[in-house]
């Protein structure tokens, strides 16, 4: 009875470390992965032409790659296996006549670093070279472009953004290697602009009352003003929470028709963030 118990404990023990293990392993390659700016894509299955390369990307992320920066240019180099010749990879700039400025695909950027060229680049020595592959091989131009001819054949390199429509709720959201920022609206705040910036409270009016628009003192409310009868308005009848957080006006004040009040409050007229 002893032995079988402890058979039955024993049993049990390797049961439990068995269901341990296959429970560290769902967490393990299951986990839901978090992404931080835009990621970066490239295939060696298959070349193709710049337009057949571009459409590859769109087809499975967001576009071919473009670059912004420097640092933006070597992180991607660092990400590409090297290759000892041609055929690269296509990049996102290029250009439709010989005489035009290269450009960036998606934001029209012309930007081009101080030593984005290989040596002698470009130099258009087939004619026509308007689209441009990067250089991933082990001597010095490796990270450097090369003009190419569109129809040649290259490996297609990608990026897939992180922003969405939702990202920011009021303002734009802007990408960075590692990195994505809301770039909030005038008058609002928080990490996905999703706060409005606030006016602080009216005081009570005397003699009258007031109210505002949606109930609150946030950006862009508006409040209206009156007195009781008897009594008249001094100062504008409506004020507007401004984007930097204080009204439009400074709040009016209800006076007795034989007796003229203060035009305004200055301390009515102040910052708060809600």
């Amino acid at each position: 009875m002893l032995d079988w118990k402890i058979k039955e404990t024993f049993d049990d023990c390797v049961l439990l470390r068995k269901m341990s293990w296959t429970i560290l392993l769902i967490l393990v390659f299951f986990q839901p992965e978090t992404s931080f700016g835009w990621t970066y894509h490239f295939s060696d299955a298959e070349t193709m032409n710049w337009t057949e390369a571009r459409k590859w990307c769109q087809s499975r992320f967001s576009d071919m790659v473009a670059f912004q920066n420097q640092k933006e240019n070597d992180h991607v180099v660092s990400l590409l296996p090297n290759r000892t010749g041609s055929p690269y990879y296509w990049i996102g700039i290029t250009k439709n006549h010989l005489n035009e400025t290269w450009k960036w695909i998606g934001n029209n950027s012309t930007w081009v670093g101080n030593h984005s060229w290989a040596t002698k680049e470009p130099n258009n020595v087939h004619v026509n070279e308007f689209c441009v592959e990067i250089y991933v091989n082990n001597g010095p131009n490796r990270g450097k472009w090369n003009d190419e001819k569109c129809s040649n054949k290259k490996f297609p390199v990608c990026y897939k953004a992180q922003c969405e429509n939702t990202s920011c709720e009021r303002g734009s959201c802007q990408e960075t290697i590692d990195n994505t920022t809301c770039l909030c609206e005038a008058g609002f705040y928080g990490d996905r602009c999703q706060t409005a910036m606030g006016c602080a409270p009216l005081p009570r009016l005397d003699h009258g009352h007031h109210s505002c628009s949606g109930g609150t003192q946030k950006f862009h409310t508006t409040c209206t003003f009156k007195c009781n009868p008897g009594f008249i308005l001094i100062g504008s009848s409506v004020v507007t929470c401004k984007a930097i957080g204080i009204w439009s006006q400074p709040r009016p004040f209800c006076s007795s028709k034989c007796q003229k009040g203060p035009v305004g409050d200055p301390k009515s007229n102040q910052r708060l963030n809600v």
